[in-house]
């Protein structure tokens, strides 16, 4: 004890003495004169772990950074175990920092270097100040840190520590204060996005209409938070036998970094009576809805206009889609006439309806008119007597064109006739939605269609492109299907986190129609069965050997490409994933594939 209070000021507090008795069963830890350096691979792991927590933390740090530019102070945040993330502040004291490793990459907890700020307030789990002498290594005493425990606000788990680190000396007083006030405003930032976080999931939950009476629900945030659930939910879990409630919450905590769809399949094997299904956007899994149904319960039938795909929802599930369908909205409700090109099989039709039903006109009718079918004198008679195509100036709605470049030549010119007229307007204002597979303006070109029909479809052009550029729908698209296609009474298909990224992996040549027929195929085919998990070998063979038949050059753009992405993003796995829309362990094992690993 004398020994140790030798080593520093005449006045040791307790909390440095017991620190430094910790410190004395290290292996010669005062000999060092800088902390361990993680490898590339540990580093990249521990930010990928803490995304939410630097998220919340890089506005603080780079606005109290900024506020420290012409001081003599930095600002670091540290996971639990003291590995230094982020840092932000003056760039002398930042360099200065990396002679002794106090850097991002550096580990300064209790057991890699003795008595310091950061190690102390996370062994401790309080705030804590360590000035000059007060260290446990000769080299660090240069440094005066104050460091303060950053917790989760859902509950109140140790997230890391903000540190503030100096020069010590009388203008380090307030250090404490200033790290106590940034970690207030990470928290607080963190508190707010868990309020948007589950609203946004109880939003998602009324949206996601697959659940019905006699069934107990319970919501799981992304971290494994348990946001809601129905009052019988415990009483239904143990009826299945499974864990209680807050075990499951602590089962989705436990995998809350895995991929998402691997994390559901934990679940899933957990409780294989239950339907678990995600809630997602295109940013990534919001979190996770448990259904079990009680022993009285019967599942009621879903209204097949709750499966429709919405606006919202396409927008929701596509990065590719969102903008254009902000685009087509606003098109669409200032009565412009708008025109969704693609090939077959795009989703151009769902694309229509769902715009039709996302405005006023949703509970008018949707009425589908195809062009290739058109006669001249029928459309001729139409227009004398305001009957068949204009009587819809009575109803309102949509009309909808399918294939206005097939239109028979001598029905065009009164197709055209017909369009100006509904176009002006009548008891209910009708909107017109062309629907082509191939451009209405090469039509005109050829002279296969005349400029006058054109324009009065085409206003604006909306084009599609196909599923093999819009990969990040698949999931959605699946679970849609497989919900239209269970019969009533049955839970829908559902899919391993294998399967599902083999089938992000099929270039889909036949699009919608394509996926549509093989969720068709794989419900008869697993009809009768009671788990209706869908794994890599039940798909077909075209579909499972796709991806190993692909080409070299193709693998070589593929090596080119994340390479690219992980030096664009500085080294950082985290940031290189979401900049290539794959998951980090999907990235992991693309770097190994490629030899890519530093």
């Amino acid at each position: 004890m004398n020994k140790l209070r030798d080593r520093g000021a005449p006045a040791v507090r307790d909390l440095v003495l017991g620190s430094w008795q910790r410190s004395e069963a290290g292996d010669r830890l005062g000999d060092l004169a800088h902390a361990p350096s993680l490898s590339g691979a540990e580093f990249d792991r521990v930010l990928g772990g803490n995304d939410r927590l630097r998220a919340a933390a890089e506005p603080v740090l780079r606005r109290f950074g900024a506020m420290l530019g012409d001081s003599d102070a930095m600002l670091l945040l540290c996971d639990p175990e003291g590995v230094v993330m982020d840092a932000a502040g003056a760039s002398h004291v930042r360099q200065r920092g990396e002679r002794n490793n106090l850097q991002p990459g550096g580990r300064w907890c209790e057991s890699a270097i003795g008595t310091n700020a950061i190690g102390t307030a996370l062994h401790l789990r309080q705030p804590v100040t360590i000035s000059g002498a007060e260290h446990y290594c000769e080299a660090i005493r240069q440094w005066a840190c104050a460091a303060v425990p950053l917790h989760d606000p859902a509950d109140g788990a140790l997230m890391g520590v903000i540190d503030v680190s100096g020069a010590p000396g009388a203008g380090f007083g307030t250090a404490g204060a200033l790290a106590a006030s940034t970690a207030s405003q990470i928290e607080q930032i963190l508190r707010t996005e868990d309020i948007v976080r589950h609203r946004d999931l109880i939003d998602a939950l009324l949206s996601d209409r697959r659940g019905g009476h006699g069934e107990e629900v319970m919501l799981l945030d992304r971290f494994g938070q348990r946001v809601w659930s129905s009052e019988a939910f415990g009483r239904a879990m143990r009826e299945a036998g499974g864990p209680e409630p807050e075990m499951l919450s602590r089962i989705a905590a436990s995998g809350r970094d895995a991929e998402a769809e691997s994390w559901a399949d934990n679940l899933r094997q957990a409780l294989p009576g239950a339907d678990i299904d995600l809630l997602q956007t295109r940013d990534g899994a919001l979190g996770l809805v448990v259904r079990l149904r009680s022993a009285t319960g019967q599942r009621r039938p879903v209204a097949p206009e709750e499966e429709r795909l919405s606006l919202k929802r396409i927008a929701q599930g596509s990065r590719v889609l969102a903008p254009l369908c902000v685009t087509a909205r606003k098109f669409y409700f200032h009565a412009v006439p708008l025109t969704v090109e693609g090939a077959a099989g795009t989703g151009k039709r769902s694309f229509a309806r769902a715009l039709h039903f996302a405005g006023a006109s949703g509970n008018r009718p949707f009425e589908m008119l195809d062009c290739t079918s058109l006669e001249a004198e029928q459309l001729q008679s139409d227009l004398r007597d305001g009957g068949g195509l204009l009587a819809q100036r009575d109803r309102g709605g949509t009309l909808c064109l399918s294939e206005p470049a097939r239109t028979p030549a001598a029905a065009q010119p009164a197709l055209a006739q017909a369009l100006e007229r509904l176009g002006r307007g009548g008891r209910v204002p009708v909107q017109v939605i062309a629907l082509s597979t191939e451009p209405l303006s090469e039509a005109v070109a050829q002279g296969r269609l005349l400029r006058d029909l054109q324009l009065r479809c085409a206003g604006s052009v909306i084009r599609l492109p196909g599923l093999v550029a819009r990969r990040e729908e698949v999931p959605v698209l699946l679970r849609h299907f497989a919900a239209e296609m269970a019969a009533e009474g049955r839970r829908p298909l559902r899919f391993t986190a294998a399967a599902l990224e083999r089938l992000r992996a099929h270039d889909w040549p036949g699009n919608l129609w394509e996926m549509r027929n093989l969720v068709q195929a794989l419900e008869a085919e697993h009809a009768g069965e009671g788990a209706r998990v869908i794994d890599l070998s039940d798909l077909p063979q075209e579909v499972r050997g796709g991806v190993e038949a692909e080409p070299q050059r193709l693998q070589d753009c593929e090596r080119e490409l994340i390479a690219r992405a992980v030096s664009e993003a500085g080294g950082n796995l985290s940031r290189a994933s979401k900049r290539l829309g794959i998951a980090r362990s999907t990235l992991y094992l693309k770097l190994d594939q490629y030899g890519l690993r530093g």
